[in-house]
C-alpha cells in the first residue's frame, strides 16, 4: 500500500519552503505539490512542525487513501499512483484531443479521411462552442447536435460517426479498464442511434453522353486537360482521380500500373492492391502527361496543382466546361466512375462483386488476399467489355491510334519504356 507524507523539498530564495505530499509506492518515492509554505521555524529537524499545514495535509492524504482503497494498486508505479489520484478529476479537452487525432491521420499520409473528420469537428464546434471536455459529453446533448443535422444528405451519418470515433480513440488513450484508472467515465453515444445517410442520386450517365463528351471539341486549356484526364481514368477502369495524381514511377510495370489504393491502403489489410493494364489508346496522354525527368511521379499533375483537391476541382471545372459545350448534364470525376461501373453491370451484365473487384472496393476475402496471389486478369477482361461497350470493338479501338489488331502490347511496353 501506498503511504504519504508531508515534507518540504528545497528551500526558495525568500525563506519558504513549498510544502508536498510524499508518496511512496513499492520502494519508489514521487512528490504532489501543494499549495501551502512553511517558513523555519515551521521546519525542525528535517519535519514539519506547523499542526495547520500538518492538518490540511491530513485531509489530503486521507483523500487520496479513500480513492486507493476501492484499487488493488500493488502492480502500479508509483507516477500512476500519483496520476491517479491527482489527475481522476482533471477535465479533459476532447476538441484538443481531436485536433491531435486529425493531424495524426495527416501524419499518415490519410488527407482525405483528416479532412472529413476536420469537417466533423468543425461542426461539432459550431454547436458546443471553441472547447469542450470529454467529462462533459452527454447523451442528450450528443442528440441535440445529431437533430440539428437532421436536413443534411450525408453529414447526419458521417459526422457523428467520425465524432464517436475520435471519442472511442480518447476512451482509449485515457481509461485503463484492466487496472482501474479512469480518467473519465461518461457515455455520450451509449443508446444513440446515428442516422443512415440519404441515399444519393444516380451520378452515372448513359453511354451516349458519355461518348458526346468525348467527341466534343475543348475551348480552353482547362478543358483540353478535363478531357484528356477523363479519357484516361475511363480507360483505366474509372480510377480515382486522386490515385493518378500520386501516381510514381515505379508503378508502371511492363505496361502495367501496379499500385496501392490511396484512400484505403492505410485502411485495408491487403493495403489496397491493384493491377490495371494500361490499353494503346491512352499511352500518348501518358507521354503528354508524363512527369519531370527527375521526379518520382509518373504524371505531372503534381507539378501542376499544388494538392489532390486543386487537382480534382480542375478536372470537374473542365469538365463542367464540356458539358455546357455539349449541352449535356454536368458530369464530374465522381461520374466516370459510376459510369463505367454501371456500364459492366447494366452492358456486360457483371456480378456486383466482380465489379467491386474491378474497382478495388474491400469486400469479404479481403482477409483472404493476404495469403494468395491474386489473378487481376477478370479486371483487364471486364474493362476491354466495358470500353467496348461505350465507344468501339477493341480491334477498331487500337487502330485508331495505329496500332496492329494484335499489336496493341507492343505499343504499351514502347511507349510505357519511354514514359518511365
Amino acid at each position: 500500500m501506498a503511504t504519504f507524507k508531508a515534507d518540504v523539498k528545497t528551500k526558495r530564495s525568500d525563506g519558504t519552503y513549498p510544502v508536498y505530499i510524499r508518496v511512496t509506492h513499492n520502494r519508489k518515492i514521487a512528490f504532489i505539490r501543494t499549495d501551502m509554505y512553511v517558513h523555519d521555524r515551521s521546519y525542525k529537524n528535517g519535519e514539519i512542525i506547523d499542526q495547520m499545514v500538518l492538518a490540511q495535509c491530513g485531509i489530503k492524504i486521507k483523500g487520496y487513501l479513500d480513492k486507493l482503497n476501492a484499487k488493488e494498486i500493488e502492480r502500479w508505479t508509483v507516477k500512476e499512483v500519483v496520476e491517479f489520484i491527482t489527475l481522476e478529476k482533471e477535465t479533459i479537452s476532447f476538441t484538443t484531443f481531436c485536433e491531435g487525432f486529425i493531424q495524426g491521420l495527416r501524419n499518415q499520409g490519410r488527407e482525405r479521411t483528416a479532412d472529413g473528420y476536420r469537417d466533423a469537428l468543425t461542426s461539432f464546434r459550431k454547436f458546443f462552442g471553441e472547447d469542450i471536455a470529454f467529462q462533459d459529453l452527454t447523451s442528450a446533448k450528443i442528440k441535440k447536435w445529431i437533430e440539428s443535422l437532421k436536413d443534411s444528405a450525408r453529414a447526419k451519418q458521417k459526422y457523428p460517426t467520425n465524432i464517436k470515433s475520435m471519442f472511442m480513440a480518447g476512451d482509449e488513450e485515457y481509461n485503463d479498464y484492466d487496472s482501474g484508472r479512469i480518467r473519465f467515465s461518461n457515455r455520450p453515444f451509449h443508446g444513440i442511434k446515428i442516422p443512415k445517410a440519404d441515399i444519393p442520386p444516380k451520378r452515372s450517365v448513359d453511354v451516349d453522353k458519355l461518348r458526346v463528351l468525348f467527341s466534343t471539341t475543348p475551348d480552353t486549356k482547362r478543358s483540353v486537360f478535363a478531357k484528356d484526364v477523363a479519357k484516361i481514368m475511363i480507360y483505366l477502369v474509372g480510377i480515382n482521380a486522386v490515385d493518378l495524381y500520386y501516381m510514381e514511377k515505379m508503378h508502371l510495370k511492363e505496361g502495367k500500373l501496379c499500385y496501392f489504393r490511396h484512400k484505403t491502403t492505410s485502411t485495408r489489410e491487403d493495403k489496397a492492391y491493384y493491377e490495371i493494364s494500361i490499353k494503346p489508346e491512352i499511352i500518348d496522354l501518358f507521354e503528354k502527361y508524363k512527369g519531370k525527368e527527375e521526379s518520382d511521379y509518373l504524371f505531372d499533375f503534381k507539378e501542376r496543382y499544388s494538392d489532390e483537391q486543386d487537382f480534382v476541382k480542375a478536372i470537374n471545372k473542365g469538365l463542367k466546361r464540356l458539358c455546357e459545350i455539349a449541352n449535356i448534364e454536368k458530369m464530374t470525376t465522381y461520374t466516370l466512375r459510376h459510369t463505367w461501373a454501371t456500364v459492366a453491370h447494366r452492358k456486360c451484365k457483371a456480378s456486383d462483386e466482380l465489379i467491386g473487384f474491378c474497382l478495388n472496393h474491400a469486400s469479404a476475402h479481403r482477409t483472404s488476399r493476404i495469403y494468395i496471389d491474386v489473378d487481376f486478369s477478370p479486371i483487364d477482361e471486364l474493362n476491354n467489355q466495358v470500353l467496348d461497350a461505350i465507344f468501339s470493338p477493341k480491334e477498331e479501338r487500337q487502330e485508331e491510334i495505329g496500332g496492329a489488331k494484335t499489336g496493341g502490347s507492343e505499343i504499351i511496353m514502347k511507349k510505357a519504356k519511354k514514359v518511365a
